[in-house]
């Protein structure tokens, strides 16, 4: 289902896990002419009730997230199966089965077309708020139209996040998801032979889904060392980021959202100007964690996890490289300048891309 002429666009904002997307999510929430999905990709949507929706909110775990006006997916109740358990339409596989999905056919669309033509039905414009889509983000644009948001945090602090949940939630949750991401990806893609590489156990398609699929790579790996969680995630954010880039009308930097007014007042403005919508932004703040207490070489671990998808095919996209491969790449794509006659103090014609 791809916008008619006229129409506000749906928005469609995609990100990763603990990067302050639920956050990005729960401004366009705030907004009365919208219909905001939370995480239409989750696996939980298989399974939910009525009670299990209203008792899931932002108090009821250790969330860190904004305080919410209802329940994560409120937007969802009307929209479950009758008698039954789970959204309709929605399929487990949705989650992780196809983060990185195959070539051909997109199953999901006519899932997401449903949740789309509910918020049509009552006037409001739809806005879709996931974790599980940058892989797919550009295969969505093609086939539904829209307008994406790509929401990106510096990779170490959004890794550090998710690795202080270690202690606290079953399965140490969000580092099992980029391994498993990287276990499912397509036989023969980047991803499969990096995860391969990285001794994760392709799961077997068992009875009790992902849960059960969780359950059996933690049993295969466990423990595992920050150095190996790290290189999964990083070589999902670069896969993931660099398939979501093409797709992106906004690419939004939280970190910089958190930093500067200014950059606050351009984005609202162009949210504003492309899509309809007022938000605000005004409160957005993202923690920082401190890295030094974990020991691992995280510059040279990026560069290696770059350098080997690169060897293995993987087509990166330059805006999402670490720093120092970005300007690597800068400098590799310039032309080649005629010799200096003289120069009193050798000064680097490059500048840091995080200096911009």
């Amino acid at each position: 289902m791809r916008e008619r002429l006229g129409e506000r666009p749906t928005v469609f904002l995609h990100g990763g896990w603990r990067c302050a997307s639920t956050y990005v999510w729960s401004r366009f929430r705030e907004v009365p002419s919208t219909v905001c999905f939370f995480e239409p990709f989750d696996e939980r949507l298989a399974h939910c009730t009525p009670k299990r929706i209203r008792r899931d909110t932002a108090a009821s775990w250790d969330s860190r997230h904004p305080r919410l006006r209802a329940p994560y997916r409120q937007e969802y109740l009307p929209l479950l199966r009758f008698g039954l358990q789970g959204v309709r339409g929605y399929r487990e596989r949705f989650a992780l089965g196809r983060y990185f999905p195959p070539q051909g056919g997109l199953p999901e669309k006519r899932y997401l077309a449903r949740l789309l033509r509910y918020a049509r039905a009552g006037g409001k414009q739809a806005v879709l708020g996931f974790s599980r889509s940058l892989g797919r983000a550009a295969a969505l644009k093609e086939a539904m139209g829209g307008y994406h948001i790509v929401v990106r945090r510096r990779p170490l602090q959004q890794w550090l996040s998710f690795r202080s949940y270690r202690e606290r939630l079953p399965l140490q949750y969000f580092e099992l998801c980029h391994f498993l991401a990287l276990a499912l990806a397509p036989p023969g893609s980047p991803a499969a032979r990096f995860g391969c590489e990285l001794g994760l156990p392709r799961p077997r398609r068992l009875i009790g889904g992902l849960q059960r699929q969780l359950r059996s790579l933690h049993a295969a790996i466990h423990p595992w060392s920050d150095e190996l969680s790290y290189r999964a995630f990083m070589a999902v954010s670069l896969l993931a980021h660099s398939a979501a880039a093409p797709a992106a009308d906004l690419m939004l930097d939280v970190d910089r959202l958190g930093r500067s007014a200014a950059y606050r007042e351009s984005v609202r403005a162009k949210i504003s100007a492309d899509t309809g919508l007022e938000i605000d932004f005004s409160d957005c703040r993202p923690p920082n964690h401190d890295a030094a207490a974990v020991a691992v070489n995280f510059a040279a671990v990026e560069e290696e996890v770059r350098e080997r998808l690169d060897e293995l095919g993987a087509e990166l996209d330059a805006s999402v490289l670490p720093a120092g491969a970005r300007a690597a790449e800068a400098a590799r794509r310039l032309p080649p300048r005629r010799p200096a006659r003289a120069r009193v103090t050798p000064i680097s014609d490059i500048g840091s891309p995080d200096s911009v």
